[in-house]
């Protein structure tokens, strides 16, 4: 305790206490039975007993007369003094060694246990575990690092240099980690090992300097892993991240990375690159054909085409289903254009063949050359992409060389742009709707309608006429997706605020001619007809006569379907086509708008005139109510309710307005 006192008081112990607490440590460490059994102690009660059996024998022989059991039975008190404090002197001396002797002997047993433990630890290491001389011979090594050399026992590699067993790109490498390791210095490198059966490994070692006890370094300590498999597995995962596992071709990523690092280059005037942006033709008539399998086999011999019609160091990538993109590293526009010519040549001569059939195969290819004022990766891509859309458009099997000062090329890049801000307008909520009112000429059967109409929401909060974007959306086949979103952006709208169909009988949606054969907007309408059963008899569509024409079977079938859980439909610029009266009779429409071009000069123009009056006649003996569009003044809608039509629409009767406007307008005329 009061040793336990003077520690937790910060001081050192006194020399007698230290004396004491080592001699209690020795007492402590040996047991009484190992302490009588020892041989020291035995030999220490021999000398004891030899003492006081030979004192009694030396006075025998000094006094004959007296006999042994005389002089052993009668001490002098010297005698027996001396006797007592000798044999006590021995005794301590003797029970001291035997302490002493066997403390050692349990030291060094506990040393050789904790030798052997660290001798089975480090051979049962799942990782090399070696010492290594200054000049590179190996000192020692465990299992795992016999298994990585590929030897049977410690023999074989047993004062062998580690630098053989390097590989030779790999071994001066390792010299100077040896060398850096012997400086003191603690280092970690990676490096491959060639084994003795001829095995080649990667492995990672992490070695530290192994010092004596003059504090030399005698050695270098190293433990060793074998890393071979996960770097196999890296390599595995970074080809994978990088190459389309179809063809063996760069992705994407791999294809912009690389031209980023052109784009980050300085290049000199002269100096310039290339972009090719191939498309093929008519992909999806060998996948609905003959099957996908035909059509991943017949991407796979395109791959190997391209890497025939190219230069060695150029990149090729495969973007993603049938588009393909080519990197032509330092090459004039000149010669650009030649290997892009020289590619669709060679592809257009290549015949597939599938089963028991041929295809000839054909591609768009869009070139771009990359000097020192390009700077963006999507501009030329962009710019790629359009020249060979252009290409297409042109009639396919042809390449299409971008020019900055081409209209025709920065007209469809802004139709192009238009793709993206049409997802992301859908996205963010940023398409409005407006409506333009259709005001019945029948003063006895009034019947009030609503064409809703839809502007874009731009950044700056301008908005912008379907002018700008329809074209784009009809063109990249997105009007669709575009109609679901307006479609069901109308059912919420008017069912969250009734002002609307307080004031108006009927809401005409327009739909492109896309959306006529869509099953995603077919089923969009009928979702929202369950959700809100109250508009099916209030909501109508619009649809062109052209888009009705062209795709007549799908019209006819998506109006059958829709009028049977009452939904109305319009058809719109009625007279447009060079068979209208032919295909009226086929479509179940209910309204039929006049085009507005007949109808704007029907007071001075009598061919105009009479076209509309022929088309109302029909409309109305077929059962049609009549629509007619471009109605500017009075004027002319007074002729057309001579006529008999029975709507008008147009700036001269009302002028398109956000819904908002025109709830605004109702709660006005509600109020008076």
């Amino acid at each position: 305790m009061l040793f336990y006192h003077f520690r937790t008081q910060g001081t050192e112990p006194e020399p007698n206490m230290q004396k004491n607490s080592a001699f209690f440590e020795l007492v402590s460490d040996v047991t009484l039975r190992e302490l009588i059994g020892s041989k020291i102690t035995r030999i220490t009660f021999l000398l004891i007993l030899l003492l006081w059996l030979l004192d009694p024998a030396i006075d025998t022989l000094a006094n004959p007369q007296h006999g042994y059991l005389f002089e052993f039975s009668n001490f002098s008190k010297f005698e027996a003094l001396f006797l007592v404090t000798s044999s006590l002197c021995i005794l301590v001396a003797g029970l001291a060694c035997s302490l002493a002797f066997l403390h050692i002997q349990k030291q060094k047993k506990a040393l050789r246990h904790q030798k052997q433990e660290l001798s089975q630890i480090i051979e049962a290491t799942p990782e090399c575990i070696k010492t290594v001389s200054k000049d590179g011979l190996l000192m020692a090594m465990n299992r795992a690092g016999l298994d990585i050399v590929e030897a049977d026992t410690f023999e074989q590699v047993r004062g062998q240099s580690v630098y053989d067993l390097i590989a030779p790109e790999h071994r001066q490498h390792y010299i100077d980690f040896n060398a850096r390791v012997f400086e003191g210095q603690s280092e970690i490198t990676e490096y491959d090992v060639i084994g003795l059966k001829g095995t080649r490994k990667t492995v990672e070692s992490h070695a530290v300097p192994l010092y004596d006890d003059d504090g030399q370094i005698i050695a270098h300590l190293a433990t060793t892993r074998d890393v071979t498999e996960h770097r196999e597995l890296s390599a595995k995962l970074s080809y994978r991240a990088s190459h389309d596992m179809l063809t063996g071709l760069i992705n994407r990523q791999e294809f912009e990375r690389r031209l980023d690092l052109i784009l980050e280059q300085t290049l000199s005037p002269d100096e310039s690159h290339g972009v090719l942006f191939i498309d093929m033709d008519q992909f999806k008539i060998i996948n609905d054909t003959c099957g996908h399998m035909a059509g991943d086999q017949l991407l796979i011999q395109l791959g190997t085409i391209m890497r025939e019609q190219v230069r060695h160091h150029d990149s090729i990538a495969r973007l993603g289903g049938d588009e393909f993109a080519i990197l032509l590293y330092n090459c004039s526009p000149d010669d650009i254009s030649n290997i892009a010519e020289k590619l669709r040549r060679a592809i257009s001569e290549f015949n597939f063949a599938w089963q028991d059939r041929r295809f000839n195969i054909t591609v768009s290819i869009g070139v771009v050359s990359i000097d020192r004022f390009d700077k963006s990766i999507t501009n030329i891509l962009r710019e790629a992409d359009t020249c060979c859309y252009m290409a297409k458009d042109k009639g396919r099997n042809r390449i299409q060389i971008h020019k900055k000062e081409d209209g025709t090329i920065a007209s469809l890049q802004r139709e192009m742009d238009w793709v993206s801000r049409i997802h992301a307008g859908i996205n963010e909520k940023r398409f409005v709707l407006f409506g333009q009112e259709i005001i019945s000429l029948n003063e006895v059967h009034s019947e009030k309608l609503l064409e809703l109409l839809v502007r874009y929401r731009d950044d700056s909060g301008h908005l912008i006429p379907p002018g700008a974007f329809l074209p784009a959306a009809e063109r990249y086949g997105i009007s669709a997706k575009l109609d679901a979103h307006i479609i069901e952006s109308t059912f919420k709208q008017l069912a969250a605020d009734t002002s609307l169909l307080e004031e108006y009988d009927r809401f005409f949606i327009n739909l492109s001619g896309l959306s006529l054969g869509d099953k995603e907007v077919l089923n969009t309408i009928i979702e929202q007809a369950t959700a809100f059963p109250d508009l099916r008899g209030r909501i109508g569509f619009e649809i062109t006569e052209t888009a009705a024409i062209s795709n007549l079977q799908d019209a006819c079938s998506f109006i059958a379907e829709l009028k049977q859980i009452d939904f109305s439909f319009s058809l719109d610029d009625f007279g447009s086509g060079l068979s209208s009266f032919g295909y009226l009779k086929t479509l179940p429409i209910d309204y039929l708008k006049i085009d507005g071009a007949f109808v704007r000069d029907i007071l001075v123009d009598p061919v105009d005139l009479a076209m509309v009056r022929s088309i109302n006649d029909i409309g109305q003996l077929m059962g049609k109510k009549t629509i007619a569009e471009f109605v500017e003044n009075e004027e002319v809608a007074k002729q057309l309710q001579l006529m008999g039509v029975n709507f008008v629409q147009g700036f001269g009767i009302s002028k398109p307005a956000p819904l908002k406007e025109l709830l605004e307008v109702t709660a006005q005329r509600q109020a008076f």
